[in-house]
């Protein structure tokens, strides 16, 4: 019995293809709104896309692995995936200065015994380093790591 045939790749078209060619002529790390997307297409191939076509595309193209979402708030934001992320999630290190190695250990030996799970909105404060806490936040299912200020 034959072997089975691999999937050959899609080739792109459409909104599909615009959307990947718009996003690849930004700057690595640079991420687009998807209303920006939308007009940035429409004004350069001179063809009106309906916005739920724009909106399919992009979802399609992230299940796929070709395009990567940011939420912020209730925008979207999309960047190629192969791009370097402007702020990828790790250890916090203090601002203007590279996260260590030994950072990264110490943080990851801290990490396991923190609980496995934050409920929804639940926050966790990490460590309090001088003037700045530093917390953890489960928002709508992502975890979320942020400094704040000591008031006072």
């Amino acid at each position: 019995m034959p072997g089975k045939r691999s999937k050959a790749t899609r080739k792109l078209r459409g909104a599909q293809k615009w959307i990947v060619q718009e996003l690849s002529s930004l700057k690595p790390g640079v991420r687009m709104s998807t209303s920006d997307l939308a007009k940035r297409i429409s004004k350069g191939r001179e063809k009106k896309f309906h916005k739920n076509s724009v909106y399919n595309a992009l979802r399609l193209l992230v299940q796929r692995g070709r395009v990567r979402v940011v939420r912020e708030g209730r925008e979207k934001t999309y960047q190629i995936a192969g791009g370097a992320v402007a702020d990828a999630p790790g250890p916090v290190a203090s601002r203007g200065a590279p996260a260590s190695a030994t950072a990264a250990r110490a943080d990851l030996a801290a990490a396991s015994s923190l609980p496995h799970k934050l409920a929804l909105g639940e926050i966790l404060v990490l460590r309090i380093e001088g003037e700045e806490v530093v917390t953890a936040t489960n928002l709508h299912g992502q975890l979320v790591f942020e400094r704040h200020r000591l008031p006072g």
